[in-house]
């Protein structure tokens, strides 16, 4: 092609002008449809173009949208819609054009005419569309036909390149960081991996009303967030060091993809997984659907005929509730998305790589890299001249990171050396559980910060319209359908709110804008003025009086505009007359639930009625999605006893997730300065305001930008202590009320906890203001429901919830009633112990134990234990043992020195120090020591036990000698002694574990038989625990922390073997990183029991052959 050496934005530009300079010439032309407009759209990226079907001129306008310039023509997306009523076949095709390949512009726009023909795309004309410059990265055309195969799974490779060993290491590590790996093949070659942790840790990191928040389903069940990793093409490692595709993957085509989900088990099956990896499609509507349609419509024009036979209304508008709802699959093997699932994938597929290599090439953490990448992205600058430029700034999110109070995971890239490899699996999930915590300080579509000052409980897009139409169109937030079904009066309530604020002139903005929404033009008697509000004291005018359209709307064919050209007050009358063509939330819910044969797409929102505009389901997805606080409808048997029956009772949460952490601290402030506040921590009042307000309420928390009731008292937010002074006089009753609202609310009160400090407030009589918002939580929200009455809670229930103690001081009542509040976080609290009692430790299965299970053949190493190459290496649960001849790798203990004197020798200054109180902590709990002894095994022993001290007194530094004897540590029976091994290679793993957990040694505990020294003594570990096999450990040791070598058997062991050798020995083979390394357990603080020790190396001996020494029950009784 002309233009294919450049790339980026300028590639993007040169080929919009060519394709412009065409359209003038000559336009594009196919299957009898060409391209009478092509021009730049409002946004950078955007193009907006006019399809003419030749034959009848109909003409057709469509906006497209490139998702990043940047990554033009390779790896971008197009997102596409249609401002016109479109059919539905050219819906879809423009639909599919976000999940299609990158393409030029002309190609996009030759498939894009093909598919609204349904026809495909000429060969000729595809191949002339296509690049075909020198670039590694790009693909022929045959190549692209070659692979459409395999294009389902995204890929499968003829040629494997699969390091086990590397992988196994690289497992081993995710599993000592807390993290579960697996593998799940598809094929000879194939494969994808999976690293996932039970959601209910997630908890430990991120307040769980927060997840209860962004995604109701994260704590329905138990079960795991789980990682997918893709497009591997049986490649293993597949990024190098510095974070690009290792020359194997780059020959293999590599495209990593990601998929983030949820799972009922450390990883979803393999059919499962597979079907979240490949790419399909549905059966849409057939013969046998449109038959169902008909009769359901006839039966609903029936039953409508018969309950209202004078009524005016279109029967369509109703459904009949005759569907039985769909049944869950139980599948525990199942893969399931949840509403952020889309997000994480594109940041994933999108930036991790690009971020990862920033991060080695400057040696960033992950918010200077991802700063670095904006700013490169954005200014089509090279990252090196963006970090020389801005390095500051850069620098500085760093810093402001590690100063947030929140639980980041583990880095594995920090100090990780420039030549060390990049375990991908550990990489990419710390990656995603450092976004999923910080989520709602990131645009969840561009996934850039967010520059605002108010963070939201739930994540949300920047100002961008291409992020706002992206979100809502591709359905980017919560799942709408999901919220119908599950949480139906909390959709009803959100829609019922924004038409109050809508029709009574009062919505604010943000508006809807950039969903590319098609209107009709506002009757002008629909256009409502908002009401005169005043300023806050000092404060400017406040002026809402925007008449003027943004600029001259144009209706088209079917005297539809453009929403965004409206001015706010039509805005606000579209959206009440959008919101009045909806069906009621039950119907949609009954249809959605609508059981569909396997195969059949699952039954869609615009089915319910074809005659509601699109736009008003736009608008219903705004009115849920663009929600940030958490609402949820309280039971009967949980609510606020005392009050009407005809308040219905929410659940109500607004602000950052942070909001409940920095309510505690104020708390503890208070408790500080006051001790009423001590046995009475907070004190609980309400706050109302009218219906049309709450709209900006919930999504904003309380605040206080305008006065709609005076500020007699000051500034702040103001509450009463009496309920019904805050749902009479400052709730307001409303009328305007949406007319298919099974709620029909026409007030609301919110219950807010306070500081208990109203000395500090603003003032506190006769109402309390506070102008410290941080001092304040929503708890709870009443909605005044005159035609929704539910059953009042009855007092046999009051003993099941634990209420609010309430100050006596500050009464909180219901006119002349006393009213109990159930605490508030004890409905979660009682969650979170359900999902933790659930938590199951579930074994690896097959492949995930083939690669723990995986030896690399070992070369002889330096300070490693000298192996046969006919050595075999053996397996039980728990332990993997290597085996070795008698004799072989043995060493003597070393002849004491003969300048040894009897004082002992002065060790240097920053030597190994022993630490008593770790080793009388570890062991309280040791068993008994032996009673069984003879003459001679006691000699031996003594004999040892000398040659052991005077072997440690004579050492020039414990920290050369590498173990350590306690002498205060032994008792009068010799035959059970104390050993500490310390002073590893501080660059292997178990080291570095030791380091990180403080850990001063490993202690020993060594008994001796009575047939000693003709039967070999016991080794098991007290404490640390280690790693165990089946996890991934090494280093000789036994899941219940005996040593397992043959010298320690009868088949392997000598009388004349030295217990200074022996030591030397065992820590030689801790040691040993072949044929892996030894590594501490995440539960490295709980002790051995010495039964596990026994068990573990009976398994251990039995799998291999050995011999048990005779007595050796007796020895550990």
């Amino acid at each position: 092609m002309k233009n294919a050496h450049l790339k980026g934005r300028k590639r993007f530009n040169a080929d919009f002008d060519d394709m412009k300079e065409e359209t003038k010439r000559a336009p594009l032309s196919l299957h009898g449809l060409c391209i009478k407009r092509f021009r730049a759209g409002d946004d950078e990226g955007a193009i907006e173009v006019a399809v003419e079907e030749i034959m009848s001129s109909k003409v057709l306008n469509i906006n497209l949208l490139v998702s990043d310039t940047s990554e033009y023509p390779k790896s971008h997306s197009f997102f596409s819609y249609c401002t016109d009523d479109a059919p539905s076949n050219i819906q879809d095709a423009l639909n599919d054009m976000a999940s299609a390949p990158s393409r030029p512009i002309r190609e996009a726009l030759e498939h894009l005419l093909s598919a609204f023909a349904g026809k495909p795309v000429p060969v000729d004309v595809d191949m002339n569309g296509s690049d075909n410059d020198d670039d590694d990265d790009d693909d022929s055309v045959d190549e692209q036909f070659a692979m459409g195969d395999f294009e389902d799974y995204n890929a499968t490779s003829t040629i494997s390149s699969l390091d086990r060993g590397k992988m196994q290491r690289d497992f081993i590590d995710v599993v000592a960081t807390g993290y579960r790996p697996g593998i799940l093949k598809f094929g000879a070659d194939d494969f994808c991996l999976s690293v996932s942790v039970p959601v209910i840790t997630l908890s430990d990191s991120i307040p769980p009303q927060a997840l209860m928040a962004w995604d109701r389903r994260l704590l329905s069940r138990s079960q795991h967030l789980v990682l997918l990793i893709s497009g591997l093409r049986g490649i293993y490692p597949a990024i190098s060091s510095d974070g690009v595709y290792t020359p194997a993957a780059k020959n293999a085509s590599v495209q990593l993809k990601f998929q983030v989900g949820l799972s009922g088990r450390y990883k979803p099956s393999e059919l499962n997984a597979k079907e979240a990896v490949r790419k399909y499609g549905l059966v849409l509507q057939d013969a046998e659907d449109e038959l169902r349609i008909q009769e359901e419509k006839a039966a609903a024009a029936a039953a409508f005929a018969e309950w209202d036979p004078d009524a005016e209304e279109d029967p369509t508008m109703i459904v009949p509730p005759t569907f039985t709802a769909a049944e869950e699959d139980e599948d525990d093997g199942r893969f399931d998305k949840f509403s952020l699932s889309s997000s994480f994938e594109s940041l994933l597929d999108q930036n991790f790589l690009k971020v990862v290599q920033l991060r080695r090439k400057f040696g960033l953490g992950w918010a200077g890299a991802e700063v670095l990448h904006a700013q490169a992205e954005q200014s089509q600058m090279a990252p090196t001249d963006v970090y020389n430029a801005f390095s500051q700034s850069i620098l500085a999110a760093d810093k402001e990171e590690q100063k947030l109070d929140r639980n980041l995971p583990h880095d594995p890239l920090h100090n990780l050396g420039k030549s060390e490899p990049i375990n991908l699996p550990l990489t990419a999930f710390a990656y995603l559980i450092r976004r999923i915590t910080l989520c709602t300080r990131y645009c969840v579509v561009c996934h850039n910060k967010l520059s605002t000052e108010y963070e939201a409980l739930k994540p949300y897009v920047c100002d961008s319209k291409l992020c706002a139409y992206q979100y809502y169109a591709h359905n980017r937030g919560p799942s709408l359908e999901y919220e119908i079904i599950h949480n139906p009066q909390t959709v009803d309530l959100l829609v019922s709110l924004t038409y109050s604020a809508a029709a009574e002139g009062v919505l604010d903005e943000p508006f809807p804008v950039g969903m590319g929404l098609r209107v009709p033009v506002p009757d002008k008697s629909s256009l409502v003025g908002p009401p005169a509000l005043r300023p806050a004291p000092g404060a400017p005018p406040v002026d809402d009086t925007d008449t003027a359209p943004r600029r001259e709307p144009v209706p088209d064919n079917h005297g539809l505009v453009d929403f965004d050209d409206l001015s706010s007050i039509q805005m606000r009358a579209s959206i009440a007359s959008m919101i009045n063509c909806l069906p009621s939330v039950e119907d949609m819910k009954k249809h959605l639930e609508r059981k569909v044969k396997p195969g059949k797409s699952k039954p869609k929102l615009k089915e319910v009625d074809p005659a509601v505009p699109p736009a008003a389901w736009q608008i219903l997805r705004w009115c849920v999605g663009s929600c940030t606080a958490y609402l949820e409808p309280m039971a009967p048997d949980e609510r606020i006893l005392g009050l009407d029956a005809s308040w219905k009772q929410f659940r109500f949460s607004v602000g950052a997730p942070d909001m409940e952490a920095k309510f505690k601290s104020a708390v503890s402030m208070s408790q500080k300065k006051s001790k009423n506040a001590v046995s009475y921590p907070s004190l609980y009042a309400f706050h109302g305001s009218p219906l049309r307000n709450w709209h900006s309420i919930i999504r904003h928390g309380l605040w206080y930008k305008t006065v709609a009731n005076g500020r007699a008292y000051g500034n702040g937010v103001y509450m009463a202590k009496d309920a019904t002074v805050s749902m009479g006089h400052y709730s307001q009753g409303n009328s305007t009320v949406w007319r298919k609202s099974k709620l029909g609310p026409n007030s609301c009160t919110a219950v807010v906890e306070a500081v208990n400090l109203p000395d500090d407030f603003v003032s506190h009589d006769p109402y309390l203001v506070v102008a410290d918002t941080t001092w304040l939580l929503c708890r709870y929200l009443l909605v005044r429901c005159p035609s929704f009455v539910e059953t009042p809670p009855t007092k046999s229930n009051a003993p099941q919830i634990p209420f609010v103690k309430l100050d006596p001081k500050h009464p909180t009542v219901y006119g002349s009633n006393k009213i109990q509040i159930p605490q508030p976080g004890y409905k979660i609290n009682m969650t979170l112990s359900e999902r933790r009692r659930e938590l199951v430790d579930e074994p690896p299965d097959g492949p995930d134990q083939d690669i723990f299970e995986y030896v690399e053949k070992a070369g002889t190493k330096e300070n490693a234990i000298e192996i046969d190459d006919d050595d075999g290496f053996y397996y039980d649960d728990s332990v993997m043992i290597v085996e070795q001849t008698k004799g072989k790798g043995k060493a003597t203990a070393p002849p004491p020195t003969a300048s040894s004197s009897k004082a002992q020798k002065t060790k240097p200054a920053n030597d190994w120090k022993h630490d008593p109180e770790w080793v009388r902590g570890a062991i309280e709990r040791r068993m008994p020591p032996p009673s069984e002894s003879t003459p001679s095994s006691t000699m031996a022993v003594q004999r040892e036990l000398k040659a052991m001290l005077k072997e440690q007194d004579n050492a020039s530094s414990l920290k050369e000698l590498g173990w350590y004897l306690p002498p205060d540590f032994i008792d009068d029976n010799i035959f059970s002694w104390i050993v500490e091994m310390h002073s590893f290679d501080e660059n292997i793993p178990i080291a570095k574990d030791m380091k990180a957990q403080r850990v001063n040694s490993i202690i020993f505990e060594i008994r001796f038989p009575a047939g000693y020294p003709l039967e070999p003594p016991f080794f098991r570990i007290l404490t640390p625990r280690f790693l165990p096999f089946i996890h991934g450990g090494g280093g000789h040791v036994t899941g219940g922390g005996s040593i397992c070598m043959d010298l320690l058997t009868s088949d392997g062991w000598l009388p004349s073997y030295s217990m200074p050798a022996i030591i030397m020995q065992i820590k030689l083979a801790i040691s040993n990183l072949e044929p892996r390394p030894a590594r501490l357990a995440k539960d490295w603080n709980r002790d051995y029991s010495v039964q596990e020790a026994l068990a573990g190396f009976k398994r251990a001996a039995q799998t291999h052959g050995w011999s048990v020494p005779l007595g050796i029950d007796r020895l550990v009784r």
